[in-house]
């Protein structure tokens, strides 16, 4: 299985700049394509219309986005069998990702 769980970056805990408005940390679930994607995130109670794909501007990215998690369903998504990853690595894979499908801005 290809699907990923990381920490969003700037989600710490509360006192410190956070990412969102809400209650720290959030967790961002993605896989390699968004076929192995949506099934894991129904499996675990997500709804589809919570995806956000990757844009730039307006327009869509041929790479596969994510959807927001709280801990719990972080922790849904690692019993069955999400990989947890840091941002960084994250990071990395979304550029290669977008360079092999020749996107120059992911």
């Amino acid at each position: 299985m290809t699907v990923y769980v990381y920490r969003l970056r700037g989600s710490y805990p509360l006192g410190q700049s956070g990412y969102r408005s809400y209650e720290p940390p959030w967790y961002a679930l993605t896989a390699d394509t968004e076929e192995e994607l949506h099934p894991l995130a129904e499996d675990i109670g997500l709804y589809r219309h919570f995806y956000r794909p990757r844009t730039v501007g307006a327009a869509r990215l041929p790479v596969v986005g994510h959807y927001d998690l709280d801990e719990g369903e972080r922790d849904r998504a690692v019993a069955r069998g999400a990989k947890q990853i840091t941002a960084r690595k994250h990071d990395k894979m979304l550029r290669l990702r977008a360079a092999q499908l020749g996107v120059t801005r992911p």
